[in-house]
């Protein structure tokens, strides 16, 4: 019975939230194809944890949205190692990082809470009340995060650049 209720809060989630959840990954890992990938991983790891979700089921998109994120970073994480272990036996250096890489490289350093807030609020194109709900928080709040986040990716570029 409970596993019924699963499968059709799982099959809504994913025909009304399928754009956004491939948005985000598209987001953070530049790849369309990858995101792809990124979002068919998140939702079978959601469904594997079915049982450790504990909210309403209203909270069920910010939760596996949380998740598509999550996975996002470990598929970079793989491939920023397999990309150092192909660099390391290519005889050729690699060129200077662009801007655009350089702040992503900044915003996987962001703690998760804020990392989370760029990638939801500024980056997946969604209103601030809809990103407010998604990441549980009064839009007054978002907005601080925002602020707080934009001045944590300046230190981290500065910083990144001094090194």
């Amino acid at each position: 019975m409970q596993d019924t209720i699963y499968k059709n809060l799982f099959a809504e989630l994913i025909k009304n939230k399928l754009p956004l959840l491939r948005r985000v990954a598209v987001n953070i890992v530049n790849s369309p194809a990858d995101a792809d990938d990124v979002v068919q991983n998140a939702l079978l790891r959601a469904w594997d944890k079915r049982g450790s979700f504990s909210g309403k089921t209203d909270a069920l998109s910010a939760w596996v949205v949380k998740i598509v994120i999550s996975e996002s970073y470990n598929f970079l994480r793989k491939k920023s190692h397999r990309e150092k272990v192909l660099q390391y036996f290519s005889p050729e250096t690699p060129e200077e990082n662009t801007a655009l890489e350089a702040l992503d490289a900044a915003i996987t350093q962001l703690p998760e809470l804020y990392r989370d807030t760029i990638h939801i609020a500024l980056l997946s194109n969604l209103t601030i009340e809809e990103s407010s709900r998604i990441l549980g928080c009064s839009p007054n709040t978002l907005y601080q995060r925002i602020h707080k986040a934009k001045n944590m990716l300046r230190e981290i570029i500065r910083r990144n650049a001094d090194e």
